[in-house]
């Protein structure tokens, strides 16, 4: 179905792909069109170090007697802290899947960050640069999905891999991959004798379910071996859940212990072949047990709520022995489908949940009393408010017409008055709602596509007190950009005439002039309400062509040079020299770096968001939708809330519940 250009473009201002621009061949990418929400989330990126070198001692199998050595004086003879005996084989394993149900997941690594998968969300996120439009037929396009914000300083959270060469009992040895745990020595006699090691990392709260399994390689002559969690200073001569802030499942009777004498009966006894797995809910700080892929059920409450959790493993008596699998193998037990279940489970939780009335502005009732409930009529009003103004916004025009009837046809009340939006314009410069976005989206679509002669005479038009504002600093970018598309008419003129050359001397020996060498330049390259020279097809006019646009583009600078040389504000001064700087460089944009992001079409997007967000603060609107500002702090809180150790908030996943749909 054919598809036409309707009378009011959307604005392609947030995030997303970048496209060829009508005006220059800046860059091939296919066209993308669509509002893109910017959300602060945790850096997806994969931290790409230097992988550490194997150790060339035993297979991961092999057991090492562990070394005695100087032990901590607070501690009794049988819990010392040990040094490394030797060199350590570094853990190279993948974050386990079920770890991607965490909002989270692109904060938890493993300790070996070279082998983490790619990110399915990594990448830059890119801009449309070609003007968008409201199709008669398709409507306005949906959002696209779009990467985490990436975080110059991201915060990693290290994942459990290893048992610990430090933290482990003098009796126990650990094999070179950290994963095999031997208990040499005579076996211990009396409940208050035991060993016992951790992990060298806590359990993050913002995994929201974490899991290990443990097989049982021997379990001795009496297996009493136990599997749990302890806090960072407990002791290590007592089997988990024999001391405070320790919590164990015991093989030999199958009861749990939580800082007691006396176990609580729980499930069945593991022995030798058995596979016991050990997780931690911390949207309920509750454990679970599972033994051979299937689950026992929970364990204890308030686990972890007021220490860090660490793994932990206790053995008594001689050839007792175990290996543990962090996720270096798959798992026994279907822990995705139950963390996934558990996610359903936290997002029923939060859709259930009772609105507060103040969110709808409903603070009391008619008697005077604070209302109890918000109606589904109120809540849907309240969102309808929301998508409209998104949607004017962005100039979504033909779309935000559309929803306006719509909504007014589901309540039987004026779409403008129940929407709350202004139709006479006396909150659009006396333009009209209609006028103000397709005037707006026109401005902005200018300089997306480098047309920034137009964007200046429509903005000093309509909307003079955004070039006055600031000192004229809106004024001043624009400018500099334009200076910048001058530049970059002569990069591509030069590029045109060298391919020419290139093409000649690959050609046949006929004369230059019988043949002309194409379409003309200015057919390509020149913008709507620029002033580039126009070009003939010869290659004498070509490069007459190319001296014309640089002189061109020289005198405009001298011009910006000889306007702005007194003004020592440091944006205007920084700007400025980064704009200038490019003439330094035949093509910027292949140059990269700095050259590049002045030059390149981020930046005509950036000034064209920027542009359209002077426009709406001039007119006493919001910078930003207030959709686009409750996604970006809801996302926040819930990253801190994470962070902060409130387990619910990993399955709170705005990007998979609204943007990967």
């Amino acid at each position: 179905m054919t598809t036409r250009q309707s009378r009011s473009a959307s604005i392609p201002i947030p995030r997303s792909s970048s496209s060829t621009s009508p005006a220059r061949n800046i860059e091939s990418s296919p066209r993308s069109n669509g509002f893109e929400p910017r959300v602060i989330r945790a850096d997806s990126r994969s931290v790409d170090t230097t992988c550490l070198p194997s150790s060339s001692s035993t297979s991961p199998r092999t057991r090492r007697p562990s070394a005695t050595g100087p032990r901590t004086p607070s501690h009794r003879p049988l819990s010392g802290l040990l040094p490394s005996a030797s060199p350590l084989r570094p853990t190279t394993f993948a974050r386990p899947a079920y770890l991607e149900h965490s909002a989270l997941r692109y904060m938890l690594q493993t300790e070996a960050p070279p082998s983490l998968p790619p990110s399915r969300k990594a990448g830059t996120s890119r801009r449309s640069l070609s003007p968008t439009s409201d199709s008669d037929d398709e409507g306005s396009p949906p959002p696209r999905r779009v990467a985490p914000a990436v975080n110059p300083s991201p915060q990693v959270l290290n994942l459990p891999t290893r048992w610990s060469e430090r933290y482990r009992h003098e009796l126990l040895s650990v094999s070179s991959d950290g994963r095999d745990v031997t208990y040499q020595g005579a076996s211990s006699n009396g409940d208050k004798d035991a060993a016992a090691a951790r992990t060298t990392h806590p359990i993050p709260p913002a995994c929201g379910i974490y899991y290990y399994e443990v097989e049982i390689i021997s379990k001795g002559n009496k297996g009493h071996i136990s599997i749990g969690f302890a806090g960072k200073d407990v002791r290590l001569s007592r089997l988990p859940g024999w001391e405070q802030n320790s919590w164990g499942y015991h093989g030999d009777d199958g009861c749990t212990f939580a800082a007691e004498k006396n176990g609580t009966p729980f499930g069945p006894t593991f022995g030798t072949g058995d596979v016991v797995g050990c997780g931690i809910d911390f949207s309920t700080y509750q454990a679970f047990f599972t033994k051979n892929g299937t689950l026992i059920g929970s364990a204890f409450k308030d686990i972890g709520k007021t220490c860090d959790l660490y793994p932990s493993i206790g053995l008594r008596h001689s050839g007792e022995a175990i290996r543990v699998n962090f996720g270096q193998d798959v798992f026994r037990f279907d822990i995705e489908y139950y963390v996934h279940q558990q996610r359903i489970q936290t997002w029923s939780n939060i859709l259930t949940t009772p609105i507060d009335p103040s969110f709808v502005g409903e603070t009391k009732s008619s008697d005077g009393a604070k209302a109890a409930s918000v109606t589904e009529g109120q809540t849907k009003g309240a969102i309808n408010k929301l998508v409209l103004s998104y949607l004017t916004h962005h100039g979504y025009a033909k779309t935000a017409r559309a929803f306006q009837k719509q909504c007014a046809g589901a309540s039987g009340v004026s779409s403008a008055s129940e929407q709350d939006v202004d139709m006479d314009g006396s909150a659009f410069g006396g333009l009209g709602f209609d006028r103000d976005m397709e005037v707006r989206t026109q401005i902005v679509n200018s300089v997306v596509a480098g047309d920034i002669d137009t964007a200046l005479s429509e903005t000093q038009k309509h909307y003079p007190a955004v070039l006055e504002a600031d000192e004229g600093l809106m004024l001043f970018k624009m400018r500099c950009r334009k200076f910048v598309e001058l530049l970059l008419d002569a990069t591509e003129l030069h590029k045109r005439m060298k391919t020419d050359d290139d093409d000649d001397g690959m050609g046949m020996d006929v004369d230059d002039d019988a043949i002309p060498l194409g379409p003309p330049v200015a057919s390509r390259f020149t913008t709507v309400g620029s002033k580039s020279v126009s070009v003939s097809p010869a290659k004498t006019a070509t490069k007459a062509q190319i001296e014309a646009a640089l002189n061109q583009a020289i005198l405009y600078g001298q011009s910006l040079l000889n306007d702005y040389t007194l003004d020592k504000r440091p944006e205007v001064q920084t700007l400025f020299n980064r704009t200038v700087g490019i003439v330094a460089w035949h093509d910027p944009i292949e140059h990269g770096g700095v050259a590049a992001e002045v030059a390149g079409p981020e930046a005509r997007v950036d000034l064209a968001n920027e542009l359209n967000q002077a426009i709406l603060r001039s007119q006493g609107r919001p910078a930003n939708p207030p959709l686009e500002t409750i996604y970006r702090h809801t996302a926040a809180c819930i990253h801190q809330l994470a962070i902060s150790g409130v387990g619910a908030a990993a399955f709170a996943d705005m990007q998979k519940e609204f943007i990967d749909v």
